[in-house]
């Protein structure tokens, strides 16, 4: 099974879209989801879950 990590950065206007992308694709994949966008710098459980999510997918969509 692939997993695939939506990386929520909020740097990308067309984020929406290509979020809507990555639901279409199906089959086998899970999709993850980290949101970065509300994460203060020194949230260190936060980052690191964010880091433990990178870690583990196959494909990381930054959007």
């Amino acid at each position: 099974m692939t997993t695939i990590l939506e990386l929520k950065t909020g740097l990308f206007p067309d984020a929406e879209r290509v979020a809507e992308a990555v639901e279409t694709l199906g089959g086998t994949l899970t999709v993850a989801r980290a949101d970065t966008t509300g994460l203060a710098p020194d949230d260190t459980d936060g980052w690191a879950a964010v880091a433990r999510a990178i870690l583990s997918a196959d494909l990381i969509v930054t959007l």
